[in-house]
């Protein structure tokens, strides 16, 4: 059989063990080789979901997060492919498209191949309906997984981490804090309209020690194929109708190195596909002390999770610079705990300032329509390998 996995480089390890296993049994994976920087890489990975007999969708937060992920769901789903969810992680959410899908729960080791037998014998219980499949923007910022390795490299050798070098393109200060992996328990939120919260596994990811300052974000501003441009807000229907009825950009201060406010959650998703693609392929700055290997080529920006935040706030709060009154965007969804970036729902924002005691910092959990402009709204960058 012909299988496609739809997957997160951040979970290429995990993948990588799942990839041999179906070798091991006589499966082909697709497609064949990685991904060149001159493909076009859509067109690649369309080519590859239609031959294939059957597409593994490997559930993670960081999948779930990853646009070219969506993209290739969705592709899928177009083409009449089967979906397998497969579960990586105990904490990874189901996403409402796949609701009444069997999943295939793997966050628990054992013999993998036995529960993915029997989901290849019932491939009929796997078809998606076209209307499920979400809006999707028709080319991702950043770079699928496909295009940073093939599956069946080892990676045993330990080498140093290189990250985007975001200095390349914007002023200083900016400087990336290793996050290493672990468990977070998000706060209650339900009498709020919030998730119940709960355990989630976090893997290792880089955030940046300060939030995007005025002097950076005028950057994107001032680039001829910045902000004025319809490609950064192409990433859902909502995104490019905000910007449609919102045509003035934002007034940034003058006060060059302090965060930037006032910007909506759409104004920061942008920001970070444009920043994305404006670094491929860069030169990259490597991170001291760590040795696995990759190039800034294989690297995501994009807002944090709300369970990135968490993670961050509690493992490097004395290096995170949370000067000033800022409540910080988060990629996730409220209400939900899931990376949605369609659909008209409010966002998670968090307590990033000083000007709040440390409890309400690691504890309160917030929320805001995406639309909103307010004075205190600002974000900071984060990367996944």
């Amino acid at each position: 059989m012909r299988v496609f996995i739809n997957y997160a480089h951040a979970d290429h390890d995990i993948v990588e063990s799942l990839a041999g296993t179906l070798t091991g049994h006589g499966h082909e994976l697709l497609p064949p080789d990685k991904l060149m920087p001159g493909d076009d890489w859509a067109v690649e990975l369309q080519s590859a979901i239609s031959e294939a007999d059957a597409v593994i969708y490997a559930l993670s937060p960081d999948s779930l997060a990853n646009e070219w992920v969506s993209w290739c769901f969705a592709a899928a789903v177009r083409a009449g492919r089967p979906v397998i969810p497969v579960l990586l992680r105990e904490s990874s959410s189901i996403p409402d498209s796949l609701s009444g899908t069997p999943v295939v729960d793997l966050s628990a080791g054992g013999d993998s191949y036995t529960v993915l037998a029997d989901a290849f014998n019932t491939l009929t219980n796997y078809q998606i309906s076209v209307d499920l499949a979400a809006e999707v923007a028709d080319v991702p910022a950043g770079i699928p997984a496909q295009a940073m390795g093939s599956l069946a490299v080892s990676r045993a050798d330990a080498h140093a981490v290189l990250l985007p070098n975001v200095l390349n393109l914007l002023p200083p200060p900016f400087e990336w804090l290793e996050i290493p992996a672990g468990e977070v328990i998000l706060q209650d939120a339900s009498a709020n309209g919030g998730s119940a919260g709960g355990a989630y596994n976090v893997g290792t990811f880089y955030i940046s020690r300060y939030a995007v300052t005025n002097a950076q974000y005028r950057v994107f501003l001032e680039d001829t194929k910045g902000y004025a441009s319809e490609r950064w807000w192409s990433f859902s229907e909502e995104a490019a109708r905000w910007r449609q009825e919102n045509p003035m950009p934002p007034s940034i201060s003058p006060d060059a190195d302090v965060p930037c406010v006032g910007l909506s959650w759409y104004e920061a998703v942008a920001f970070c596909r444009w920043l994305n693609l404006k670094l491929r392929p860069s030169s990259a700055v490597q991170h001291a002390g760590l040795r696995r290997m990759t190039t800034a080529i294989g690297s995501t920006i994009a807002l944090p999770t709300e369970q990135q935040w968490q993670r961050a706030i509690e493992n490097d709060a004395e290096k995170m610079d949370l000067s000033g009154n800022i409540l910080e965007w988060c990629m996730t969804a409220w209400g939900t705990d899931n990376v949605l970036l369609g659909g008209k729902v409010e966002r998670v924002v968090r307590v990033g300032s000083t000007d709040y005691d440390e409890e309400t910092r690691l504890r309160h959990r917030d929320l805001a329509e995406p639309e909103s402009r307010d004075n205190r709204f600002g974000f900071r960058l984060a990367c996944t390998l």
